[in-house]
């Protein structure tokens, strides 16, 4: 079940350094070189919270950037002090205005807007701070809307999905302002594309989760109430790859570690990198799978005047796990009874 090009020279000799083992945490790394210093934007999020504690984990020093430390990242000001402060080595980008497609299309204007400007503060405040390395998270939705099968040297081959417009496109100037900071010498970013995340800590409400989450509350809520039909939005043929949060999580560290020592990986042609494996799974399969997790034995009505989205999108991560040795430890069936338990015991017990 399951207009740029990407920079590979200099990765050969790394590999066998950067390479993990394929379990979901990790003790400390102190025996890989790792920056000393980093700031996760939107590090209280559901993200970046798990990098946060990853980094911990391997004894690195981690600052949050966020509102709840005071600071708007929609505020180049702000973001410039803020930096100067703290001094990182590296700013990690996981801060994002972003929700379900029923979120997205209900607050398009919002959701643009947000995205756009905070893409703005943070090249204009690390440029003002005299920080030169940046990782971002970039979503999927990114990739033009005609392809199925994601592919780093084809990013530039279209428009994006009308349905995921909203989001994707100011996500996509970032990875032009981060490009034009560059030809000033003034920064080095890579871009690491990411599938739908799901785990414990993610949203569950209706509008603002993902397909993955929204089902899960939906189940779970039908099974604890005795009801016998769940609605599903669309026609349920849509085919999703998904993430186990802290999976995510785990790349980004072992990008970082490799980024420490490789001139190439934060480059100033801001190369990019899928971080998936290409295999995916239909809406309706997904929720059947989250039925046998919760133990329910109702029925899903499928409600066709929604919209179902782009019919496929899986991403081709090939290179970055060639390259980082990095691979999924939780399995969609582990992950899925693990988020369901996190649910039902701080969600709906409490």
């Amino acid at each position: 079940m399951m207009m740029t090009g990407v920079r590979l020279r200099g990765w050969a000799m790394n590999v066998a350094a950067c390479a993990s083992p394929a379990v979901d945490t990790q003790p400390s790394m102190s025996a890989i070189p790792m920056f000393k210093r980093i700031v996760i934007t939107g590090g209280h999020g559901f993200l970046g919270q798990t990098v946060t504690d990853m980094f911990r984990r391997r004894e690195v020093q981690t600052v949050s950037l966020s509102r709840r430390e005071g600071v708007d990242l929609r505020d180049p000001s702000a973001v410039t002090h803020f930096l100067k402060d703290s001094k990182p080595d590296c700013v990690i980008h996981c801060a994002a205005h972003v929700g379900g497609i029923g979120y997205v299309r209900e607050h398009a204007v919002e959701v643009f807007n947000d995205n756009l400007r905070m893409a703005m503060g943070l090249t204009e405040g690390l440029a003002n701070a005299g920080v030169e390395r940046l990782v971002t998270v970039m979503p999927n939705c990114t990739y033009p809307g005609t392809k199925q099968v994601f592919r780093e040297d084809e990013w530039w081959d279209g428009p994006l999905h009308e349905s995921v417009l909203m989001y994707g496109l100011p996500r996509k100037v970032l990875w032009g302002l981060c490009w034009t900071h560059a030809q000033q010498g003034r920064l080095k970013a890579a871009h690491l594309i990411l599938p739908n995340l799901y785990g414990p800590g993610d949203h569950f409400d209706a509008i603002r989760s993902h397909a993955l989450g929204a089902l899960i509350a939906r189940i779970v809520d039908a099974h604890r109430q005795g009801e016998d039909t769940v609605e599903i939005w669309g026609t349920g043929r849509p085919i999703r790859e998904w993430l186990f949060v802290q999976d995510a999580a785990r790349a980004i560290c072992d990008f970082t570690a490799c980024a420490s020592t490789s001139d190439d990986a934060l480059a100033p042609d801001n190369p990019l990198f899928n971080v998936g494996i290409g295999e995916g799974i239909s809406i309706k399969a997904l929720a059947e799978e989250i039925r046998g997790a919760v133990g329910w034995k109702g029925a899903f009505v499928f409600d066709r005047t929604r919209p179902d989205g782009a019919t496929k999108k899986v991403l081709d991560g090939k290179r970055f796990c060639e390259l980082t040795g990095w691979r999924p430890a939780v399995t969609l069936e582990a992950g899925i009874e693990r988020t369901v338990e996190w649910y039902v015991r701080n969600l709906v017990e409490s």
